[in-house]
Order: structure tokens, then C-alpha cells, then sequence
């Protein structure tokens, strides 16, 4: 028996959602990233970090000067050279702003020459160049992450000086002088190369992922700019089927890279640490989530595309008038997708800010209603969901992240698991998501499209908690729904064989052998959990009484709740010195499950993320379910304070002890989490202000001793 998907609740993560009017302007067609592709098993690259104008932004100054592309950093890529460290010019070589994608499959390896030529900084620009740590900040070190791969966290060695997913080293640009030394340095520092060799595992799931630099303390600066990139893994035919489990074709797969970047009007803006001159189109790589209105100020205000300067009116607020908030498709401000095929089209999203948080829908311009679409994919992982799910499990599994509703059509006969609907989709930065996009009746029902047929991708008023950002309203994509011709592979659903069902399996990647792991004595620091006990992490601030000191708790709770004696650390900024955790891999090197509680003190959203693994929302039953989704960053909602003193003097953010005692409430986000790979790496808030502030920690992962 077929069941159709009832209505779950929508779980707010305290947005604010408001239709936009819309202006009018030609679009451009938006255009695929360019891809390198993996050759006989092996992607080898040169990736070069610089400096360069962006095409598709024209800054128009308020003075009426000539117009500005505005200076971005880039990527530039091409295939590994036989001698040298440039690219060729001419074909062969990309570096956009918008992005590109790796294309790889599953027992690939991948080489990468990191090369970083990016500018030195005015440090009366960045925020943290007085931090501990931060003396090198203006230097503007880079390294690379490749975001939600399952691989090992290798550091280099004498014997193998290539590196694997491993962010705790700095490779500096020499052309800007050589860092001085200092206590609280992010890592081994580099100068001007590193090399990267990551092999992906053949149990891999296909999917969605991305790479972009993982800094501490400038991190927001260099994703702001520009550096950040896709990777997928296998094909959508992997587990995307259609009638007659045909494979959903690779030429019907649209990637979408969303990105923002604030452009600057000449004068003196207000840095953290001094205020500096700035130019006529000067990128604010420090980004502001105050630069624009959260609204239109009325209909006549155009927000195709991008969003105008404003004045800040808080106390010390800055000027912003003349300059304008660019959000990007690809690189291109509000282009036109144009989808023609009768069976629709799979779109893959990759939220690439620094910051933002984006609040999706895709509007019927002639209904002016949100239209339909499937979710296939979450994190890079697909999901699976069993005829049998009980209403709600989607919400809550996900935490906020999608609006679901009923699919209206029932499922095709033959369907192996059972498909998601969502209106709205939530994707705070780093998050990814995968959805089959067809033109809908306003009842939802799949079917060929009226002539004409439009429709807006657009992003509405977000806010993110009592104390957090105001992310604004902006239309960013006009689509055409001109889908021509019978269909003759999907009526109403694609069939998904859901990776977040594989991966658990015997062979699959959270379950199989480590490979690479051979037993190994423990030290004293990195034991087992016990059985029954878990881990508990609080995101809130080291000094409530001094703003933006975001931190991060942690205790080890047991079986009955109670905190174990001699775990407990209070809430502090990450220092790359410290490991916080420390487990073995389980009996016969086998991937380890441990239990977290999330637990929330702020009353501005966060978005916990953790390197080299996913996890799973565990729901009502105490246990997560089988398959069901699969991810590696969740919203955390807000805290809820009931005294005073929190919002007057603690600038909204509760201590350990008021949530112990009541004083505020913040429910615990229970996930499960499967160890599978090797190596010391992070877990963090991946609004990157909030982990560049502090709000991160190291994690270490070795063999079992049997």
C-alpha cells in the first residue's frame, strides 16, 4: 500500500517571512560551473588563490564615476602543469568567481598543488588580527577543506609532506612578508605551496559536497571574497531513479552555488579595531549583516539580484548608502533557468556564504504561491524514508531545514522508499540540498505548464533569533518553466535508493572496516565512551558580559543523566592546541557510534557542523531511524531566557548554570554520530563570524587497540 506524505509542522528556526514585490530586469542564462572531471581514477590539479576582477558585477558608484568590477578572490584552476606553478592561459584554465566543480567517483584520488597568491590585508580591516593567534591574520594565510567528504583528517609528514582533509596548517603567500612567531598559531606553516592528496573511498556515498579555505580567524574573509568551490561524488542516476528504475539523467542536473558579496561606496567605514578609507567598489570581506534593509523600503525599491546600502542607525553603525549587497547564482546576479525537458530537472544547492542563511521558495508568479518540489538529497547524502514513516519524522529529523507537505500525486507503483514534498527549504551557510524541480499545478500536481509559465527563486526576510541577523529579502533567479512534450520518465516522483540507508549497511562506510587502521595502544586521554553515556556541548559566549566571545562548553553525561566528575569544561574559544576529544575507533577498526546532546545558550541561531562525519537527529523513539537522513550541519534554534539579566547585561546569552537551573530553556538537539574516519579535526558553528569568534574545537580520531 501506497501512502501519500501527511503534513508535517514547520519548526521555525525564528524566521520572518514576508512575499517580496518585484522590480524588473534582463537576466542573463545562468551558467553551469565549469568542470574538471576525474581521468582513469585520478583528478590532479593546480589551484591558484589570487586576486581578480568579477565580470558579472558592475558597481556603480554614487558619484556617477565609471563603473566597477569588484576585486573578488578566486580559484584559479587548471590540470596540473608538467613543471611550474601557473596555470597556461588560455583553455584549460578557469578561475571564476562563481565557482567550480570537481567532478569524482567513488576509489578516486585527488591531487591538489595549493598555491596561495592573495594580497596582504590592511589590518585595520580584519577582526581578529588582535586575538591569540592572530598576529599573521593580515599576512592573509590560506589552506583548503574539502567540506562533507568522508576521509581521513591526514596531517603532513617527512615521510608523505602532502596532506589530506587536514586544516590545521597555514600556507602564506611570501610576497607579503614572512609570519612572525607566535603562541595559539593555527598550524605548521607553509610558504606559498602545499600539496593536497585525498583518496576517496569506494563505499563513498554519491552525492554533494564543496571545498573552500578553513583559516581560523579569517575564514569569513577569504569565503566572503569568492574562495569556495562544488565537489560531487558519482552521478544523480546513482540513486535518483525514474519509471522502470531508469537513472535520472546527468544533462537534466542543474548545480546552483549560492554566494553574496557586500561592494562598498567610497568613505570611512568602521572596522572592529579602527576606521580605515575605503574605494569605490572595495569588497567589505568583513561582512555586515546590517549593510542593507531586511525589507524593501516600498514597491519601487528593485531587489533583483542585490540589495542597497543603507545607514546603520545602532550606536557606532555604518554608513553604507552608495553601495550595494550582490547574491549570486553561479556568480551571476539574478540570471534566468530555463527549464525545458517534460521531466523537469534535478537541482543541487550549495549555500557558499561566509554568513548568510538563506530562506528558499520558488514562487509561482502567476499564483503567487510557493510551488512544490521533491527533496532528494540532504548534506550531500540522499535520504530514506519508508512507506511506514510516521507524519512529522522529515521536521524533525531535519530540524527546521524544509517546510514539508503533502506530495498531492500518489507515489508511482514500484517506489522503494517514500518521497518528500517541501515548499521552503532553510539553508544556513555550508548546508546543501537536492530537489527535483517540475512545473506544478496550484494544487501541486505534476503537469505540463500554461505557455508562458514563470516563476521567482527567491530568498525572503530571515531572522535568526531575538539577538541574531537579519538576512534580507532578494529575488535571485527568474525561472521559465517551458517544459515541452510528454514525459517519459518520471510522472509524479522520482524513486530514490537512499545513500542514508547504504551507508549503514554491512558494507557501507559507517559500518565496513576503516581502511588504513591498524591497532595502536591508547593514551589516558583517549578512551572508549562508556556505554549509555554521552557527550553534551554548549554553544554560547566565554564572557557573557563581553560580546562576541563565542565559545563552546563540554561535559560527558551518564547513563542517568548525571554529569560524569572531571569532564567538565567551561565554555572557551578554540585554541589549536587543545584537543577537547579524543576516541578510538571501535573493536576490529571498526566505525564507533557515540551520542551527543546539542545543547543551546544564545538567543541568536547557531549552526553546528562537524568535519569527516555525518549524523543523524535522533527522534522521539530514542534511537535514530533506519536510513532516514543523513547530515553534517543542523540549526540549533534559540534559548529562552526567563530573567532579565540575560538580554541587560549578558547581551542574550545564558550561562551553564541558568540553564541548569531553569533561569533558561534550551531543549538538547540529540544526534548520533558514526566515527569512521582517522585524524585530528573540528567541530564548530559553521556561521563562520561565529567560528572565526571562537566557537569551534578540536576532535581526534585514532585506531582501536584490538
Amino acid at each position: 500500500m501506497h501512502v501519500s506524505r501527511p503534513v508535517a509542522r514547520w519548526l521555525s528556526v525564528a524566521s520572518l517571512l514576508v512575499p517580496l514585490t518585484c522590480g524588473s530586469k534582463t537576466a542573463l542564462a545562468v551558467p553551469e560551473p565549469a568542470v574538471f572531471a576525474s581521468e582513469h581514477g585520478v583528478l590532479d590539479l593546480m589551484m591558484i588563490a589570487k586576486p581578480k576582477p568579477i565580470p558579472s558585477i558592475s558597481f556603480a558608484p554614487p558619484n556617477g564615476g565609471s563603473a566597477v568590477n569588484p576585486l573578488g578572490w578566486v580559484y584559479e584552476i587548471c590540470r596540473r602543469p608538467a613543471t611550474g606553478d601557473y596555470c597556461p592561459q588560455g583553455a584549460g584554465s578557469v578561475a571564476d568567481y562563481g565557482g567550480v566543480r570537481l567532478a569524482l567517483q567513488q576509489g578516486d584520488r585527488v591531487k591538489i598543488r595549493l598555491i596561495n597568491r592573495l594580497p596582504k590585508i590592511d589590518p585595520a580591516k580584519l577582526r581578529y588580527v588582535t586575538d591569540p593567534g592572530g598576529a599573521n591574520l593580515h599576512l592573509n594565510p590560506t589552506n583548503l577543506h574539502t567540506h562533507g567528504l568522508l576521509v581521513p583528517a591526514r596531517a603532513p609528514t617527512h615521510a608523505d609532506p602532502s596532506a589530506g582533509d587536514y586544516i590545521f596548517v597555514s600556507v602564506f603567500n611570501s610576497a607579503n612578508g614572512n609570519p612572525v612567531p607566535q603562541a595559539h598559531e593555527h598550524g605548521s606553516i607553509m610558504l606559498d605551496v602545499l600539496d593536497y592528496q585525498i583518496e576517496i573511498p569506494k563505499n563513498h556515498p554519491s552525492g554533494l559536497y564543496w571545498f573552500h579555505p578553513h583559516l581560523h580567524g579569517i575564514t569569513v574573509n577569504q569565503v566572503s571574497s569568492g574562495l569556495a568551490g562544488i565537489i560531487t561524488i558519482g552521478n544523480v542516476g546513482d540513486y535518483a531513479k525514474g519509471e522502470a528504475a531508469a537513472p535520472f539523467p546527468e544533462a537534466q542536473v542543474r548545480h546552483l552555488i549560492l554566494k553574496d558579496i557586500q561592494v562598498l561606496a567610497a568613505g570611512t567605514i568602521r572596522f572592529h579595531n579602527a576606521s580605515a578609507l575605503v574605494a569605490n567598489g572595495e569588497v567589505l570581506s568583513q561582512q555586515d549583516s546590517d549593510f542593507c534593509a531586511q525589507f524593501p523600503g516600498d514597491a519601487s525599491e528593485v531587489r533583483r539580484g542585490s540589495c542597497p546600502g543603507v545607514k546603520d542607525t545602532d550606536a557606532g553603525g555604518n554608513d553604507y548608502r552608495g553601495g550595494r549587497w550582490y547574491f549570486t547564482v553561479n556568480g551571476e546576479p539574478y540570471p534566468t533557468i530555463r527549464i525545458t525537458h517534460p521531466d523537469g530537472e534535478v537541482w543541487r544547492l550549495t549555500n557558499a556564504s561566509a554568513n548568510v542563511s538563506y530562506d528558499l521558495r520558488m514562487i509561482n508568479d502567476a499564483e503567487g504561491t510557493a510551488m512544490i518540489m521533491q527533496l532528494l538529497a540532504v548534506d550531500g547524502v540522499s535520504v530514506h524514508l519508508p512507506e511506514n514513516t510516521p507524519a512529522g519524522t522529515t521536521a524533525e529529523l531535519t530540524r527546521a531545514r524544509f517546510k514539508v507537505v503533502d506530495c498531492p500525486s500518489p507515489p508511482p507503483a514500484g517506489i522503494s522508499s517514500l518521497p518528500v514534498c517541501v515548499t521552503e527549504i532553510v539553508m544556513m551557510p555550508s548546508a546543501r540540498a537536492e530537489l527535483w524541480v517540475a512545473y506544478r499545478t496550484p494544487e501541486g500536481r505534476v503537469a505540463p505548464p500554461p505557455a508562458g509559465a514563470t516563476a521567482t527563486f527567491k530568498m525572503v526576510g530571515l531572522t535568526t533569533g531575538v539577538t541574531g541577523d537579519k538576512w534580507p529579502a532578494v529575488d535571485l533567479a527568474k525561472v521559465e518553466l517551458a517544459l515541452a512534450g510528454p514525459q517519459n520518465l518520471v510522472s509524479s516522483a522520482l524513486d530514490v535508493h537512499g545513500h542514508a540507508l547504504a551507508v549503514m549497511q554491512p558494507t557501507g562506510i559507517f559500518r565496513a572496516q576503516v581502511p588504513g587502521a591498524s591497532p595502536a595502544p591508547l593514551s589516558g586521554r583517549c578512551m572508549p565512551l562508556p556505554s549509555g553515556h554521552r557527550r553534551r556541548i554548549f554553544f554560547g559566549f566565554e564572557d557573557v558580559a563581553v560580546n562576541g566571545t563565542q565559545a563552546l562548553g563540554y561535559e560527558e553525561v551518564d547513563v542517568h543523566g548525571a554529569v560524569v566528575p572531571g569532564t567538565q569544561r567551561p565554555l572557551t574559544r578554540f585554541d589549536p592546541s587543545q584537543t577537547v576529544i579524543c576516541l578510538p575507533l571501535g573493536p576490529g577498526q571498526t566505525p564507533v557510534h557515540e551520542t551527543w546532546e546539542l545543547v543551546q545558550l544564545s538567543t541568536e541561531n547557531h549552526n553546528f557542523h562537524i568535519h569527516q562525519t555525518r549524523f543523524q537527529i535522533v527522534g522521539p523513539s530514542g534511537r535514530p531511524p533506519s536510513g532516514g537522513i543523513f547530515q553534517d550541519n543542523t540549526p540549533m534554534g534559540v534559548a529562552v531566557p526567563h530573567i532579565p539579566a540575560v538580554m541587560e547585561k549578558q547581551n542574550g546569552v545564558c550561562t551553564v548554570d541558568q540553564w541548569r537551573n531553569g533561569q533558561c530553556s534550551s531543549t538538547p538537539i540529540v544526534i548520533d554520530i558514526p566515527f569512521s574516519q582517522l585524524g585530528e579535526f573540528v567541530y564548530h558553528c559553521h556561521i563562520l563570524q561565529h567560528e572565526d569568534a571562537g566557537m569551534m574545537a578540536r576532535i581526534r580520531v585514532v585506531p582501536s587497540p584490538n
